[in-house]
């Protein structure tokens, strides 16, 4: 990695006919669409101080050289790196000189120029890890938002009990330091950002990287959505790159323990409801099964199973409450929702029929 590639000798015989070439390029692009609904009651998380000024806590600054256990699916091979290098030691050893193959003839020997960039020199391994005080937390992989030659932008989801974490990593790949270093979200309709829609780096220096986290919280119910951005470092002109973040329901839901008492008080006094039947794959079997799998994939609480009949709870954050009456009957299971909140039914009843058709 970083070193040149093996330099490859051109010819041209001395004539008066010239030839030229035409070169064609093509561009591809891609569209992204999101899935609004109606408008959730104005909520925000209670915890919210404890992310006041703490962009830059908590998060470690990594050298792109360190030798961390990488956490995620982030990682180099440097075993294509070595072969080439020895590939290349072995054809220079076998190349034969220029002057003797090429001696008492009339063909001119062209040297294209050796020089390499800067900033592609000593690519090292990335090595990302969360903070110690996140990693125990249910968190996603960590994934690439976007990249040049200079930076790489990378993403990770951190669920915890009380909001969405999103930690953001911005690796310095050049041999020089980046300064002012700025990353900016814009606003978004369904998604509030506390504190702050920038988050700004000094300095990043070279061949390191640095992170920060921002707390994320849903305005309006919306099955999903995405989030826009861009980072920008100045260099001989300003310079950015823009990036997406893509966010679920399922991001902003967590379990709501309760007892089968709380449960029918709740049932009571909420007027908002759904009902639904869906159909049962051989593999669901039974009622506990589908709802197992259910509380996996959306983080439900199950509050109890009698018979054919459960009660789930969940809330979305901050603590907007959703409660569900199920019942299989003939492969089928019947979902009943209910809250205080009137989108939410809906659209927790889509990612319910979508987690049934792929499980």
């Amino acid at each position: 990695m970083g070193k040149a590639d093996t330099t490859t000798q051109k010819f041209k015989k001395k004539s008066k006919i010239s030839e030229t070439q035409n070169s064609k390029e093509t561009s591809s692009f891609q569209n992204i669409a999101t899935l609004p609904f109606s408008p959730l009651l104005g909520t925000a998380p209670n915890n919210k101080e404890n992310f006041q000024g703490s962009e830059h806590l908590g998060l470690r600054k990594v050298s792109l050289s360190s030798s961390e256990v990488l956490e995620a699916s982030v990682s180099f091979d440097t075993s294509q790196s070595l072969t080439e290098a020895g590939l290349d030691e072995t054809l220079s050893n076998c190349r034969l000189s220029t002057s003797s193959l090429f001696a008492d003839s009339n063909i001119e020997v062209f040297q294209p120029s050796q020089s390499v960039p800067d900033i592609v020199a000593n690519k090292a391994p990335l090595n990302l890890c969360l903070p110690d005080e996140l990693a125990d937390h249910p968190h996603s992989e960590i994934v690439e938002l976007c990249s040049s030659d200079i930076l790489t932008m990378y993403s990770c989801k951190v669920w915890t009990d009380d909001c969405l974490l999103l930690i953001l990593f911005v690796a310095n790949k050049s041999t020089s330091p980046l300064k002012t270093v700025t990353l900016v979200f814009e606003n978004a309709e369904h998604f509030k950002i506390f504190e702050s829609l920038s988050c700004h780096f000094p300095v990043i220096e070279a061949q390191s990287m640095e992170s920060c986290q921002k707390c994320v919280q849903l305005e309006t119910v919306c099955t999903e959505g995405i989030l826009f951005g861009s980072i920008r470092y100045p260099l001989d002109t300003d310079t950015h790159l823009e990036f997406s973040l893509t966010f679920s329901l399922s991001d902003f839901i967590r379990p709501m323990k309760i007892t089968t008492e709380d449960f029918g008080r709740l049932w009571l006094s909420f007027s908002n409801d759904v009902k639904q039947n869906l159909k049962m794959s051989p593999s669901q079997g039974s009622l506990s099964v589908a709802l197992n799998a259910l509380k996996q994939k959306l983080k439900l609480h199950i509050v109890e199973i009698i018979g054919n009949e459960g009660i789930v709870a969940c809330r979305l954050l901050p603590s907007v409450p959703c409660l569900l009456h199920c019942r299989t009957h003939a492969r089928t299971l019947a979902l009943w929702f209910r809250s205080s909140c009137s989108a939410l039914p809906d659209s927790l009843l889509y990612l319910c029929q979508k987690v049934m058709e792929e499980s």
